[in-house]
């Protein structure tokens, strides 16, 4: 009963740190040039892509999905696992990660 007790703590620690890892999203000290930015963006778009949006001005990122293409510049976010919602336009990111 104990091995069983060991093994459940074991595997549990092991999908917490897992966890933390895959979310660990760390700032980039440099911002993407404009054209990679809005290639790399479509292309999360169009391949429904997980990413993390880092903002200027802001510190932390946010992870989710881009939902709809509103305009040439401009698309609808949702936060993962959230009910957020926020409209980004290309002038407000700096960076973007796949998650």
């Amino acid at each position: 009963m104990e091995n069983r007790a060991n093994a459940l703590q074991t595997v549990t620690h092991s999908l917490i740190e897992s966890t933390k890892q895959f979310f660990a999203l760390e700032e980039p000290a440099q911002t993407m040039p404009a054209n990679q930015l809005r290639a790399f963006t479509a292309q999360a778009f169009d391949r429904h892509y997980r990413v993390a949006l880092f903002f200027e001005g802001e510190a932390t990122p946010l992870a989710g999905h881009l939902t709809r293409q509103l305009g040439d510049d401009r698309f609808l976010f949702q936060a993962y696992r959230s009910n957020l919602y926020r409209v980004v336009s290309f002038d407000q990111l700096r960076y973007i990660q796949r998650v």
